[in-house]
């Protein structure tokens, strides 16, 4: 399914990230992602600042 080959792609990004030492570390603000979040959700490529940001602004252009 579509759903499972984004899964493992955002695996493999991981995995890359985990090779190249950026693993746990924010893609937008360069901050650690934090452990919590990572146990949670080990593909985590955003902190949960930047995450809620993300959010907001798509709630905001989806309801524009």
């Amino acid at each position: 399914s579509n759903r499972r080959r984004k899964l493992v792609n955002k695996i493999d990004q991981a995995l890359k990230k985990i090779k190249d030492g950026t693993y746990g570390f924010c893609e937008e603000t360069g901050e650690p992602i934090g452990l919590k979040r990572l146990i949670a959700r080990p593909i985590a490529t955003l902190s949960i600042e930047a995450q809620e940001r993300h959010e907001k602004e798509e709630k905001i252009f989806i309801s524009n």
